[in-house]
């Protein structure tokens, strides 16, 4: 009797049922029909960045000096984590996107050559965005765009505020942070004189709440925040709207409660744990707390939508 040894078949490929950028990237490098237009693309991005090299040198800048816009540093990461998971939903069909991509292109270069006659930055740094969303409808298509134009949305949260517009929010909420922390801590035992912005403690303390306390850093961070919290949901609309409408409260109130802390800690410790090192813990601290309140606010929405129907089974996006 004759024993043959019979060899186990070869394991196919394992393929990535989702590929993600790097995969797609990867497999359009290896197929010569799709090297050339990725190259192609690669390179249209990197000569609208080269126009926009200006404007991108701002963004770094602003990003390294000002405290209120150091989460811009993360804003492309998480636009690409976006783009990312945009691409594990599978093939997008390609729909011709010339006439959209050439017309967003066009009001990109109108934006950047407008900056050349007035020095509007904000308008060359919103051009930018408007030319990579043109470049991805004028390579990929409409249906391409329509996948990825939230992450490309998102970057706005990096672009630096014009001054005289960050001004004109950061005012009116630095004068309501220290009106509002001035009730309460009248109404709980520090009695404290308001003067604009320059709150008189018992002793003579002074503290005055500056535009750096205003509440822009955490308002600007907790609505990237929420707005990312929404589209990552699958809830109905009306859940991921409610999300987005929260972070203006959420942050205004975290705030106030950092005015009202830094306050206590005046009157009833020592001025000197109300500045340096510990004023930052405290920032962290109220964000922490800020974050407490948006966990909360989500529960309260996850009750009110299991009342009011059946669980919502997630459904891919187009």
């Amino acid at each position: 009797m004759v024993t043959t040894h019979l060899e186990p078949p070869p394991s196919p490929a394992r393929v990535d049922p989702t590929p993600g950028l790097i995969s797609l990237a990867r497999q359009a490098l290896a197929d010569p029909e799709r090297r050339a237009p990725l190259i192609g693309g690669i390179s249209c991005l990197g000569l609208l960045c080269l126009i926009f090299g200006s404007n991108l040198e701002h963004f770094v800048r602003v990003w390294r000096t000002d405290e209120n816009y150091s989460h811009g540093f993360l804003v492309p990461l998480i636009s690409l984590y976006f783009a990312d998971q945009a691409a594990r939903r599978g093939p997008v069909p390609f729909r011709s996107g010339v006439g959209i991509g050439l017309g967003l292109l066009g009001f990109s270069m109108a934006g950047r050559l407008a900056t050349v006659l007035v020095p509007v930055g904000f308008l060359g740094d919103l051009s930018f965005l408007l030319g990579a969303a043109g470049l991805c409808a004028l390579l990929a298509g409409t249906d391409a765009l329509r996948r990825y134009g939230f992450a490309i949305f998102f970057l706005i949260f990096m672009v630096p505020l014009p001054i005289a517009l960050y001004t004109k929010i950061a005012s009116p909420l630095q004068l309501m942070a220290s009106q509002v922390a001035t009730v309460v801590l009248n109404a709980t035992g520090v009695p404290v004189l308001c003067e604009g912005n320059r709150l008189t403690l018992p002793g003579g303390v002074q503290m005055f709440v500056a535009e750096a306390c205003s509440g822009m850093r955490q308002l600007t961070g907790f609505l990237a925040l929420t707005v990312a919290v929404a589209y990552l949901s699958t809830r109905p609309s009306w859940y991921r709207a409610a999300v987005v409408a929260a972070a203006v409260p959420i942050a205004i109130t975290a705030n106030v409660a950092r005015v009202i802390l830094t306050g206590y800690i005046m009157h009833h410790l020592d001025p000197n744990f109300a500045s340096g090192t510990y004023h930052t813990i405290e920032g962290l601290l109220m964000m922490a707390f800020g974050l407490s309140l948006l966990r909360g606010w989500c529960w309260v929405l996850n009750q009110v939508s299991n009342l009011a129907g059946p669980p919502i089974v997630a459904v891919a996006r187009a």
